[in-house]
């Protein structure tokens, strides 16, 4: 039998991805019923925000089948696939993302762990920026399981103490939002590594994730 912890910690995963895609389809709906009620001239404009919105959609899905669900081949995972669908992320949110010493990932397999780890992270560090901005991806280290650092710095920067109670933690930490369900998926998936999290805040704009 699942213990309660574990069903707990699925139906709070389960929540935080329905909240990412309510807004999306909820535009579609919008977008259809704007569609029936205004004239062919409005119609163009309906068109363009379902268009916009189903590929906010789909490509949410299908962020979260490699990030939570049982995406990769055995115990490997293409770099490249994680790598397009963080840039998509990045696009998606006005972020600029850079990226540092991926010379010896791209076109190759990393650790199906590290993976997800990186996507994980990639959600929770690009949530601190509510206005866009820039983040740097360095990866270095074990071409399985590279050592990872994002940095996110711009307007309006922070990190919600929930979420930040979850990631500095030396012990485990109680589940008790959907607010930092990630952040304790990224902490768990970074223990099956053998790897802890470091955060640092080096500035009001600028947060640092380390996975080390």
């Amino acid at each position: 039998m699942i213990e309660t912890e574990q069903v707990r910690f699925i139906e709070l995963l389960c929540s935080k991805l329905c909240h990412d895609l309510i807004s999306p389809i909820g535009a579609i709906n919008n977008g259809l019923e704007f569609l029936e009620q205004e004239s062919d001239q409005n119609n163009e404009d309906a068109i363009q925000l379902i268009r916009k919105s189903a590929t906010q959609a789909a490509d949410k899905l299908a962020y979260y089948r490699i990030a939570v669900g049982t995406g990769g081949s055995g115990d490997l995972m293409q770099f490249n696939l994680v790598l397009d669908l963080i840039e998509k992320l990045a696009n998606g949110r006005d972020i600029e993302i850079e990226w540092l010493g991926i010379e010896g990932y791209t076109d190759s397999n990393i650790g199906k762990l590290s993976g997800k780890l990186l996507l994980n992270l990639a959600l929770v560090a690009f949530d601190v920026l509510p206005r866009g901005g820039h983040a740097k991806v360095t990866l270095s280290g074990d071409a399985v399981t590279p050592n990872i650092i994002i940095s996110v710095s711009g307007d309006k920067c922070s990190l919600h103490n929930d979420v930040k109670s979850v990631l500095v933690s030396e012990i485990a930490t109680d589940i008790s939002n959907v607010r930092n369900i990630l952040a304790s998926y990224c902490k768990k998936l970074a223990s099956f590594c053998a790897q802890n999290i470091e955060l640092y805040e080096q500035h009001q704009n600028c947060i640092i994730f380390k996975i080390v």
